[in-house]
C-alpha cells in the first residue's frame, strides 16, 4: 500500500464469499488527491487467492491505484441484472 497509514487498516463487516452470495461488486476508489480512479475486482479470484471467509478491509493492503500507485478504498456496489458479466476494469 501507498498511502501513509502506519496502522492496520479499519475493516468492514464483509466477507468475500457474503459479497459473492449477495451478487454485490467490489470496487475499489484511488483516495490519492487529484486522482480518484475505479476498479472493479474479480470477486471469485480474490475467493480462490484469500479464501471466502476473508474479511474486507476498508483500504485494500498491497493493492493500489495501476495510475498514480496510490491507496485504494473499498466499496460496495450492486450488480445491474443486464450487467451479470462484469464491466469495468477488473483487478
Amino acid at each position: 500500500m501507498t498511502s501513509g497509514d502506519e496502522h492496520s487498516p479499519n475493516m468492514t463487516t464483509w466477507t468475500l464469499g457474503a459479497i459473492k452470495k449477495r451478487n454485490l461488486v467490489l470496487e475499489g476508489y484511488c483516495q490519492s488527491d487529484g486522482c480518484g480512479n475505479f476498479f472493479v475486482f474479480n470477486v471469485d479470484r480474490l475467493i480462490a487467492s484469500a479464501g471466502a471467509d476473508y474479511l474486507v478491509p476498508e483500504i485494500l493492503p498491497g493493492i493500489t491505484c495501476s495510475v498514480c500507485g496510490g491507496a485504494l478504498k473499498a466499496k460496495l456496489a450492486m450488480m445491474r441484472a443486464d450487467d451479470e458479466e462484469g464491466a469495468g476494469s477488473n483487478v
